[in-house]
This record gives structure tokens, sequence and C-alpha cells, in this order.
């Protein structure tokens, strides 16, 4: 699945310096239960959810900064979701805001999002919690494609660094830009990672604050919330 990660130094602007092995990272990232603080576990999440607008259309890429384009094809993400027009109103879906898509694809209003079940997850590549869990749902996006749809929130990071961290973990599931962190209010989080459930109709039914611990706990709230065996 996906390849050995290394810790990457940033001594010069945009270069990945390869060095050792996660696994010191990811065990010692797993002691901490989020960038922000936030205590694992899991939990419902049924409030803060503004009703999805009407007469929504799938939106136009944003352009690409020129630089960025190497590592957007070294990452080779999936292309975001175009999201379902004029979703009904009445649902309570996810917020309505729109995030550019961090690869190819069109810019994602969340509110959009429907018909499929997902996993969203709110990440940074400053984040070590992040980077302990990134092995778990690379593996489940992997093992789940066409049952359901991954999408990760990347807050308040850098473009080339997020980037470099997905192409270092293979993690292929797409995923948009939210620059300035407004996610952290429209779902009441501190701080990432935070992982939300979200049914076919776009209502989030479950979530979990901090890494993941492993991947049979994922799985376990895979099955919980979304009724998807793995």
């Amino acid at each position: 699945m996906a390849r050995s990660a290394a810790v990457w130094s940033k001594g010069a602007p945009g270069r990945m310096q390869r060095r050792t092995s996660l696994a010191g990272l990811v065990a010692s990232a797993l002691i901490l239960t989020a960038c922000s603080g936030a205590a694992v576990g899991g939990g419902d999440a049924l409030d803060i959810q503004p009703a999805a607008s009407q007469d929504s259309a799938p939106s136009s890429p944003a352009p690409k900064n020129p630089d960025l384009l190497p590592l957007i094809d070294a990452a080779a993400l999936d292309p975001c979701p175009p999201g379902t027009p004029n979703p009904d109103a009445a649902i309570p879906g996810l917020p309505s805001v729109t995030y550019r898509c961090l690869g190819y694809g069109p810019d994602v209003d969340l509110s959009t999002l429907r018909g499929t079940p997902m996993v969203v997850n709110v990440w940074a590549s400053w984040c070590p919690p992040c980077i302990a869990e990134m092995p778990i749902l690379t593996s489940a996006a992997a093992d789940l494609r066409g049952q359901v749809q991954f999408l990760g929130i990347d807050i308040q990071d850098q473009d080339a660094s997020a980037l470099e961290m997905l192409a270092a973990f293979e993690a292929d599931f797409p995923s948009v830009v939210d620059q300035a962190g407004e996610i952290r209010g429209l779902l009441a989080i501190s701080g990432p990672p935070v992982t939300f459930f979200v049914n076919e109709q776009g209502v989030i039914v479950g979530r979990h604050d901090g890494a993941l611990p492993s991947t049979e706990y994922f799985n376990a709230l895979l099955d919980q919330y979304l009724g998807v065996s793995r």
C-alpha cells in the first residue's frame, strides 16, 4: 500500500529531504491526541450543520500555481468530487463552504457532497498526529474505493508541504484547502486531526477527535457509523 514514509526537513524551500523511518514519530505522535490538544475519542457530531444551499452547481477548478504542478503530478491525487447540483436544502448536510482542490478537479462546496458515504479528515502536514494516522487512512481509502469517498481538508498549511506529505505516503485520495482555517468554527473543532463520518445524504453521523489509534479501531468506526465492513 503506502510506501514507507520518511521524516522530511525543510533545509531548502520546496525540497523534501528524506531521512529516517517515520516509525519513531508515529509512535510518539499517537501519544498525542491532536495538534490542538483535543481528546481522542469517538462521538456524534450532529450540531452546527448549516443547511445546503439551493441552486448549487459544480465549481470550476481554481488556477494552479505553475510552481506546484510537479508536486501535484507527483502526488497523483484523485480528482476532487464534483458534488450534486441542487442538493435537497431540507437535509442538513455539510457546511455550505467552498474550498479549492489541492490536486486537480473542481472547487468543492461541501454542502453538495451527497450520494456516497464519506470519510472527511481534517489534517495538516505540520501536525504529528496527522502524520501518524495517514497510513491508516491511505490503506482504507484504497480498500474502499468505489464504496466510500475519502476527502481530506488540509487546514492552515502550505500546499507544497501538504503535497510532499501525501506523495510520501502514496495517499491519493483527494483533499481540499482551507487556508484560513474556517472549518474550525463551522465544525466545532479546535485543530487537526479530526475524522468525520458522513452518510449518503451528506449528514455527519459520527466523528473521532485526535489521531486514529489503529486500523482495527478505524474499521470499527466505519462499521458503526457508515455500516461499511472492511
